[in-house]
């Protein structure tokens, strides 16, 4: 009795999830384009992490064999112009909207530059539907002729599986995208690359999470270009104030929680997801060791 009602909540949440999707694709989502048609089979997505850096260094032939796809900050490192990498994601909506923390608009602006100076090959950027509004990123494939950009749908989509991945492929939307690798994903899959490496996607931030004596929350979040130098900080909401613990964690919850739902998205689309991050925290996707 129990079990056939809890099986009567979940059917009930799912049904209530599914109709508000509806609604806020009908509110938020916008036609997208046509994804670009990859030239490789296989693509590798490079998280940020520290342990892309010894991945970097070891395979780099590995790498010259797949189509990549670099994220975030990654462009202010030397790796970018050595990679060349033929994708670029950034999702957040704190690198785009206005008003945020000075020291997130000097990192924007940063990023920007350098993107416009340092990208003497042919790339794709993919930036959330929300950076259409903003003139300084419209404006970069007007600045470098070698950057293509690719406005996506940010949308959160939740409810049955049959519907979240009817929108998955609609690209109407995407599990909460509360962390970058979750639009790398869908986009990749919906670009149908038969495999997917996941590497630098260490997620160790529980162990770096912690409570000062003010209550104020700190993580550090490091990276491989910055995992010695890297300090204690709060982490913002929209690239303003800070975050409180619970905050963080339903963060993370979401996170985790849509990698389960990408798994299975690939999965029914017979792609192949491969973990190739030494010591990842993710346990929704295969491991492999290279």
């Amino acid at each position: 009795m129990i079990k056939f009602l809890l099986h009567i909540r979940d059917f009930i949440n799912q049904a209530v999830q599914s109709i508000s999707t509806i609604f806020k694709v009908l509110l938020l989502s916008r036609p997208e384009k046509k994804l670009p048609k990859p030239a490789k089979q296989e693509l590798v997505i490079l998280g940020n992490g520290p342990s892309l850096k010894d991945f970097i260094k070891n395979r780099k032939q590995f790498l010259k064999e797949k189509s990549t796809m670099a994220v975030n900050h990654f462009a202010q490192t030397q790796a970018y112009t050595e990679i060349k990498p033929d994708y670029y994601m950034i999702n957040a909506p704190e690198f785009w909207t206005q008003d945020v923390d000075e020291d997130v608009l000097v990192k924007r602006n940063l990023l920007i530059k350098t993107l416009i100076e340092n990208t003497h090959w042919n790339m794709v950027l993919f930036l959330g539907m929300g950076a259409k509004k903003s003139s300084v990123w419209r404006n970069i494939s007007q600045e470098n002729l070698h950057i293509k950009i690719h406005y996506f749908n940010t949308t959160p989509v939740e409810g049955f599986d049959f519907f979240k991945f009817f929108c998955f492929k609609k690209a109407c939307g995407m599990p909460r995208p509360h962390n970058v690798l979750i639009p790398s994903l869908i986009i990749a899959i919906r670009m149908k690359f038969k495999k997917i490496f996941i590497t630098g996607a260490d997620h160790s931030w529980m162990q770096e999470l912690y409570v000062a004596d003010d209550n104020t929350v700190y993580l550090t979040q490091k990276h491989f270009y910055d995992e010695q130098s890297a300090k204690p900080d709060v982490m913002k909401q929209m690239g303003k104030g800070k975050r409180k613990m619970h905050e963080i964690l339903i963060k993370f919850v979401h996170a985790f929680s849509g990698y389960h739902t990408l798994d299975k998205f690939a999965r029914k689309n017979h792609i192949k997801i491969l973990n190739i991050t030494p010591g990842s925290m993710i346990d929704a996707f295969e491991r492999k060791k290279l």
